[in-house]
């Protein structure tokens, strides 16, 4: 049962962020850009702001070291790269910025708020390794198949920072 749980999580994880994905999908780049990217900015605004509010959590309510400091390193990055977003949401792109994290996330948030310590820290990294899993898939598409050529050279620029960020949540305790 306890090998399956975090399967189960995952996948109840997916199966509430399709509704956010679809809804933000059907918004449009008032430049012309597909609503690839009035999504891709929709969604990655949510999860900076998910990734900040986990991670203060983590700062509150974790026991290791390494899991403060890399709580520490999220808030840092994901508030400068919501920051970033904000800057090409302002050229008049037309998109929606999430000032809430996504209903998938505020589950995580809800559930790591009854823990503490260890237990807290188990579940807090395999939630990062988890979010920046998605948080890849979503940002190598953007840089792939967006329209936008700002959305998709921001993209371009944060996944090697995702893709350590990934990297670090999987050596945590």
């Amino acid at each position: 049962m306890a090998s399956r749980l975090p399967h189960l999580f995952l996948a109840a994880s997916l199966a509430a962020a399709l509704p956010f994905t679809a809804f933000a999908a059907q918004e449009k780049d008032s430049q012309g850009g597909t609503p690839t990217d009035a999504g891709f900015y929709q969604n990655a605004t949510g999860a900076n702001v998910a990734e900040v509010e986990l991670s203060q959590l983590a700062l509150k309510q974790g026991s290791s070291t390494k899991v403060k400091q890399f709580a520490q390193k999220m808030v840092d990055d994901h508030t400068k790269a919501n920051e970033k977003l904000e800057g090409l949401r302002n050229g008049d792109k037309g998109y929606s910025t999430t000032t809430a994290p996504p209903p998938d996330a505020q589950k995580d948030i809800n559930a790591l708020k009854l823990l503490n310590g260890k237990e807290f820290d188990r579940q807090y990294a395999k939630v990062m390794v988890a979010d920046h899993e998605k948080a890849v898939a979503m940002f190598e598409v953007e840089a792939e198949k967006g329209s936008n050529p700002a959305m998709k050279a921001f993209a371009k620029e944060t996944l090697p920072t995702l893709k350590e960020h990934q990297k670090m949540a999987k050596t945590l305790p």
